[in-house]
């Protein structure tokens, strides 16, 4: 297994290796260690890594995703990573709001911005330098709207290109021909913010939205991130930053479609090990509100108020209309009427995979389905689940290489026509809108 660690160097950088006309070493055009000069280059520093921890998610469903984190340690015995050292080679680069980027066997895991560079040093000279990144959101969180209303124009990650090979594919439902009828989906709503704060196109990663939004000014004092976070309630889902650094954001029933890697702990799937299993009522609601910025809208389930007592939650949005509001809480006080049962947390070690179930896992995303098969005390039958992946931490050191991976339930989920876990009429999916 490979781990490889890249840091953002500029060419202000006082020794940083850029490309240099007429130099034997850094005057080879093709030479992938000679970087020409501008913004940040990624620069290879894995020789100096003893390990590195990554964080993503968020604990429950109805919560927002919070800012991924990570903790990178670096040999800096021969003051390599010492801002002030002179003699190293990085002299001038071990900075804050430095780029990073964490790939485990060639799979991007994790993409940030150092914020702190946490120095120790010892007797005997075994040093350690700590780079600690936060992704994205913590961007998205400092930054403020201005003179915005959101439009309704097409997203252009998702415009059809003839001949190209993931955007070309006439039968693709996630690409469609340019063109729009200006309504303000939920996808192109947050596009639309993006664009507010110049956010890069080539860091989104946004599907369409079913759900239609108000078009109103928003106000100036309102956070990027605060209008993203209540756009994808309004759908419902999430918007995160995904492990290539893009601001994801994923339409409803979008994770229901396509392959599901199997967890098992009977040798028929991918080995992990159970870390907690949940029943209980911390997501029960039955009477639930939705409302936007001038009327709301109530369901309520009598049934699970007579079991559990009554139980009440108010969704803010900025859903464009009555009928929306009244589907949105439908929806939702029925599916969390009842208590949850999930599978938590389940911790893969990468050592104990095969070629093909480490690719599996190492591939997996926020926003991913997965099933899980567990035999409580290998006494049958097994419990099968499927589960919707809401956070991923790793600690990759010398002595340990582990994924945990969190679940939100999929009970009450919406039934899929033609899909093989969801689109069958006596499973735990429910007609939806």
């Amino acid at each position: 297994m490979s781990v490889k660690v890249e840091l953002g160097f500029t060419a202000a950088g006082a020794s940083a290796p850029f490309f240099t006309l007429d130099s034997g070493s850094l005057g080879v055009l093709d030479d992938p260690l000679s970087l020409l000069g501008g913004g940040q280059v990624l620069v290879d520093v894995s020789p100096y890594v003893r390990e590195f921890n990554t964080s993503r998610g968020k604990t429950r469903e109805l919560e927002r995703f919070q800012a991924g984190q990570a903790s990178v340690s670096f040999n800096n015995s021969q003051r390599v990573f010492d801002p002030t050292y002179g003699a190293s080679p990085y002299f001038g680069q071990i900075e804050p709001r430095r780029q990073i980027v964490i790939s485990v066997d060639d799979v991007i895991q994790y993409e940030g911005t150092i914020d702190d560079w946490n120095i120790g040093y010892e007797q005997g000279g075994n040093s350690v330098a700590v780079a600690v990144a936060f992704d994205g959101i913590a961007n998205l969180a400092n930054i403020t709207l201005q003179d915005f209303t959101p439009s309704g124009s097409v997203l252009e990650s998702k415009f059809f290109i003839l001949d190209d090979a993931t955007k070309g594919k006439l039968d693709d439902p996630g690409f469609f021909l340019a063109g729009t009828d200006g309504t303000v989906t939920t996808g192109r709503a947050i596009n639309s913010a993006l664009d507010n704060i110049g956010w890069p196109q080539s860091k989104r990663d946004l599907d369409t939205g079913l759900a239609v939004v108000e078009s109103n000014p928003i106000p100036n004092d309102t956070t990027a991130l605060d209008y993203l976070q209540k756009v994808a309630i309004s759908e419902p889902s999430g918007v995160f930053i995904s492990k290539t650094g893009s601001v994801k954001f994923i339409e409803r029933n979008a994770g229901l479609v396509g392959f599901k890697p199997l967890f098992a702990d009977d040798g028929t799937g991918i080995p992990y090990s159970i870390v907690s299993v949940i029943f209980g009522t911390e997501l029960l609601y039955n009477e639930i509100t939705v409302s936007n910025s001038v009327t709301e809208a109530s369901a309520i389930n009598e049934t699970s108020i007579s079991l559990y007592g009554k139980r009440d939650v108010i969704r803010e949005t900025y859903l464009n209309s009555f009928d929306q509001l009244a589907q949105l809480a439908d929806s939702l006080v029925v599916k969390f009427g009842e208590p949850e049962f999930r599978f938590e947390i389940i911790e893969i070690t990468l050592a104990n995979l095969d070629a093909t179930q480490r690719e599996q896992v190492l591939n997996l995303e926020l926003g991913d389905f997965v099933e899980v098969k567990f035999t409580p005390n290998n006494i049958p039958p097994a419990i099968e689940r499927y589960g919707e992946v809401i956070s991923m931490k790793s600690t990759f050191a010398p002595d340990r290489e582990v994924m945990q991976i969190g679940l939100q339930s999929v009970q009450g989920a919406l039934i899929v026509l033609d899909e093989e876990a969801f689109g069958k009429l006596d499973s735990q999916s429910v007609l939806g809108f």
